[in-house]
């Protein structure tokens, strides 16, 4: 008979919560319309961002995994060309009209708050110089790295998806996204998270 072992426990809850906090993605809050029952066909998919190299970056992502699973997703950059920021409310609605789609997907940095992170220096061991005993070569020496810091930037990132015929939100996302590394690395990761929950909210086929 096994018995019972509350710190083992315990200690596994602690390692579950160590790996959520460091997870890159974060949800804060999922929400839909109970009463929408139709599924993604076609969408045009915005990101409404200051640089287009991070409009593309998102866009053409999401756009892969959706027609990956057989949805019509189009990057609004190709035909929107105008800077993120500044796409009007008509101009998406003459282009909703002209494309033919029935959902718009809109995704949004909302806050921006970063950590700056200090890696304290040390030494390790190289070889800066060598003699020789006769049957081995000895290396010897000593090296010194500094203190070395780096930002951590976390993006609170807001995306709703619009029902055409109805003309209103009928589901949305908040999730925090950890930035360490490159921002375009951040979105490969945040865009997975992103489909995957539209699939758990039955918007997806």
């Amino acid at each position: 008979m096994r018995r019972f072992q509350p710190d083992r426990i315990i200690i596994s809850l602690l390692l579950l919560t160590l790996i959520a906090a460091c997870s890159p993605v974060k949800t804060i809050n999922v929400w839909k319309d109970t009463t929408y029952t139709r599924k993604l066909h076609t969408v045009l998919i915005i990101a409404v961002v200051e640089q287009n190299y991070m409009r593309k970056q998102f866009e053409n992502a999401l756009t892969y995994e959706l027609n990956a699973l057989g949805l019509a997703a189009i990057p609004s950059y190709k035909v929107l060309p105008q800077r993120g920021t500044n796409i009007s409310k008509d101009e998406v609605i003459e282009k909703v009209k002209q494309l033919g789609v029935d959902t718009v997907l809109v995704t949004r940095s909302i806050m921006k708050d970063s950590i700056v992170n200090f890696q304290p220096g040390g030494s390790y061991f190289a070889p800066t110089g060598m003699y020789n005993d006769g049957w081995y070569t000895v290396y010897i020496g000593n090296v010194v790295y500094p203190v070395r810091e780096y930002d951590i930037d976390y993006f609170t990132i807001a995306t709703t998806l619009f029902d055409v015929q109805r003309k209103k939100p009928v589901w949305s996302d908040l999730s925090r996204v950890k930035v360490s590394g490159s921002r375009q690395a951040a979105i490969n990761k945040f865009v997975p998270v992103l489909v995957k929950k539209l699939r758990e909210s039955n918007i997806l086929e």
